[in-house]
């Protein structure tokens, strides 16, 4: 004979379908996503993964200042490196009706090793031909068959491509983002790559036949090879420029890494939002037991086991979890997969993909919410079930003895009415402030993220000591000359990069040698050898402050040198250190006079390029604030629409347990003669207060956790600038959720108006 108990579970479903629906299709939605997340993350890590053999990648480059040497690169290859020369030009992409300063690097077509993944079309066949990277041509709306300019000369693109090394578009391996708005990569013939005119470098490939295991492995592997290649360059005498493993590669290497990171983040807040969905199940279940104490102490009295009523109450959690999850997953792998992917391919060049079973994505989106979801509703129903069955009869569901109600002060009738509702509520009011700050968090990410990255563009010139900043390749030119430039306001500096190496990110850190009587980088000549200052964005990344010391090491050479910091110099565009020129002679070993850069607020356009290695203008230290922008700043603006429903949705579940709660009370009040509108300011005004005082505990909260959550986030890439949220940011976040509470308000008010006066007399104890 099948248990009577399981008719019930039907009808209580039904009686609170509102709420039950409302739980079911959030937890779908969100699982949903959740899951179309790690199915398009399982499914595009694969297609990398295979990418590397598929597309041949290289296992790392070098660039010399000139042309290797037969020589050089047969002292340099060995049976387990093979060496390919990939030299390539970098010029300007000129786009009709579009006034952005783009660069891009060609390269000619290989048929052994960087092979593209051609998205549409085809791959150039003549010397007027050029096949593009695919994300930057749908940043500026390139298309198959339209003509740019590139270095001067009309190409027609004839494919988008993905390149296995350049999955995401870094113009350079110590750049803090990539840049796929104002940086392209393209592929032409050899007569093409003849065709253009512009600065050659010689850049070559190695491959390992004994591939590296793993980052270890490959990091003992690189750092022999580079020793072999700093001794072997300087015997030819062509020092190398650039070495550049694969597992270092940003361009490699991130797309994959960020992926794998949002995965994990995702799973993260499934699990708190599983959490308090359990604990609103829990709280719910508990309310009823409460209002069923007798109909349960008459069925354990006739028989039935308190594991049997544990597990009917439990059915319900449990079973609308799971048909959420199930559903979720099947949407996940259909409508959401694309819509991750969309995203994924907005901002990376990953190649085309097919979708794979992610078991990860079930237990992730299935069997964990399940377990939490079974877990703290077992906990909660087991300890509300533990009394005896007298008890439940008597609803006598005190375990101790009724303590004396708090005494509160003389205030009016109302007053003191309105607080000992608060103080009755507070486990559910706890649960609100949970979900509260729950929401605000990752309203702050929403809110935060666009003005941070507004912040950075309007104060990104007060960032730079100068407009343009020019490093040269010597201080002399082919004849001898000193390299001179007539542009009003240049000032002779030195720079050059170290490497500050950690077990997280080698960080590249920019060293400035001033001149005593700068106009643009004012520090105190009062130095010691080796003393310096560090950038602010030096201190606020690494905390290092006046009286450290720290260690920064050559790039390509087996030197290591300490500094003592002696001031903190305000510059927010990268990881620097500043000291006077003469100290920098010294310290590296250089000629007294010697210069290798020029700054300005001037552009400097009379010096050939050929002496030029790098160029740093306005454009490259706020290309990481557009490219976030463009690749996150719509996202954003949706993220707030569903932090707002997200918010209404768990405000109404939580005052909707609230007034179920004190339907006995509010049924006694009707009788008393109170009206709709007195009542609802008893229940609803305690409400709003809990709502208005955990809206800006967790404003302040979501800001200390995202802050942190960003430093952790920055920690991992090159460069720095702080996350910022302005007061009216924290504003804008704690009305957006009070209007989804004025919304959830108007139900509760109607909610309150249908509970009859008859409540109290059937409930009479």
């Amino acid at each position: 004979m099948k248990s009577p108990l399981k008719k019930r579970v039907p009808r209580e479903l039904k009686g609170e379908w509102r709420k039950y629906l409302v739980i079911f299709l959030f937890l779908t939605l969100v699982i949903g996503f959740i899951s179309g997340m790690y199915v398009a993350n399982k499914s595009m890590m694969k297609a990398a993964d295979e990418s590397v053999e598929k597309y041949v990648r290289e296992d790392g480059y070098l660039q010399f200042s000139d042309e290797a040497s037969d020589e050089l690169l047969d002292e340099l290859e060995s049976d387990d490196i093979t060496i390919y020369e990939n030299f390539c030009k970098v010029v300007d992409e000129e786009l009709e009706d579009n006034d952005d300063e783009i660069e891009i690097r060609i390269y000619k077509l290989q048929d052994k090793f960087d092979l593209p993944c051609v998205m549409k079309g085809r791959l150039p066949e003549n010397e007027n031909e050029i096949a593009i990277d695919r994300m930057h041509a749908d940043n500026q709306k390139i298309k198959v068959g339209d003509t740019i300019k590139v270095g001067g000369k009309d190409f027609e693109v004839t494919g988008l491509i993905a390149l296995p090394n350049y999955s995401t578009l870094y113009k350079s391996a110590s750049d803090t983002m990539f840049d796929a708005i104002t940086f392209d990569v393209g592929l032409v013939t050899d007569e093409g790559f003849e065709r253009v005119a512009g600065k050659l470098y010689y850049r070559y490939a190695w491959f390992y036949a004994d591939k590296p295991e793993d980052d270890i492995e490959s990091k003992k592997k690189g750092d022999d090879f580079m020793e072999e290649v700093v001794t072997a360059s300087y015997m030819y005498g062509n020092p190398v420029e650039e070495f550049v493993p694969a597992y270092l590669n940003q361009a490699i290497i991130f797309a994959t890494t960020d992926m794998g990171s949002d995965m994990a983040m995702g799973g993260v807040l499934l699990d708190i939002l599983i959490v308090v969905l359990a604990f609103i199940f829990a709280i719910t279940i508990n309310n009823t037991i409460t209002k069923e104490a007798a109909v349960i102490g008459t069925l354990r009295a006739s028989g039935y086991t308190r594991g049997e009523l544990i597990r009917h109450y439990m059915t319900s959690p449990v079973l609308v979890t799971l048909i959420a999850a199930l559903l979720g997953n099947l949407l996940g792998y259909t409508v959401f997969k694309k819509v991750v992917v969309m995203m994924y391919y907005t901002s990376y060049s990953l190649p085309t993909y097919e979708t794979v079973w992610s078991s990860t994505a079930f237990i992730n989106t299935t069997v964990i919410p399940l377990i939490i979801m079974f877990v703290i509703n077992l906990v909660v129903i087991t300890y509300k079930l533990r009394l005896s069955p007298l008890k439940f009869i008597r609803r006598d569901l005190k375990k101790t003895k009724r303590k004396k109600a708090m005494r509160l002060p003389r205030w009016k009738f109302l007053s003191r009415f309105r607080t000992r509702i608060l103080l009755q509520n507070l486990p559910n009011y706890l649960v609100l402030f949970l979900g509260i700050t729950f929401v605000m968090v990752m309203m702050s990410m929403a809110v935060g993220m666009p003005e941070t990255l507004d912040y950075y563009q309007d104060h990104v010139t007060d960032m730079m000591f100068s407009k343009y900043q020019i490093m040269l390749k010597s201080n002399v030119d082919a004849m001898g000359n000193e390299i001179t430039t007539d542009v009003e306001g240049a000032e002779k500096i030195n720079m050059k990069e170290l490497v500050r190496y950690s077990d997280i990110i080698d960080e590249t850190v920019s060293v400035y040698g001033i001149s005593d009587d700068s106009q643009y980088i004012k520090i105190n000549d009062d130095f010691a050898e080796n003393e310096i200052y560090v950038s602010s964005a030096f201190n606020g990344k690494y905390k290092v402050d006046v009286g450290d010391t720290i260690k920064l090491d050559e790039k390509y050479e087996n030197k290591t040198y300490e500094f003592k910091v002696i001031g903190i110099y305000d510059y927010d565009g990268g990881i620097a250190i500043f000291m006077p020129n003469e100290n920098y002679t010294k310290v590296f070993d250089m000629e007294e006079g010697f210069f290798n850069a020029y700054i300005s607020d001037n552009k400097i356009d009379d010096i050939d390029e050929n002496y030029i290695i790098k160029e740093i203008t306005e454009k490259d230290i706020i290309k990481i604030a557009d490219q976030l922008d463009h690749s996150m700043g719509d996202y954003m603006k949706y993220f707030q629409y569903l932090c707002i429903i997200l918010s209404a949705i768990l405000i109404y579940l939580l005052t909707k347990i609230i007034i179920e709660k004190n339907e006995n009370a509010i049924s006694m009040v009707k009788i008393l003669g109170y009206n709709t509108n007195e009542i609802s300011s008893l229940y609803i005004l305690p409400t709003t207060i809990m709502v208005i005082i955990s809206e800006i505990i967790a404003a302040f909260l979501g800001y200390i956790i995202i802050n942190e959550a960003w430093k952790a986030i920055l920690m991992k890439l090159g460069g720095w600038f702080a996350f910022y949220t302005s007061p009216i940011g924290i504003a804008k976040e704690i009305i957006f959720i009070f209007v989804s509470y004025i919304i959830v308000m108007l139900f509760d008010v109607r909610r309150i108006k249908k509970v009859p006066m008859d409540t109290a007399l059937k409930n009479v104890e």
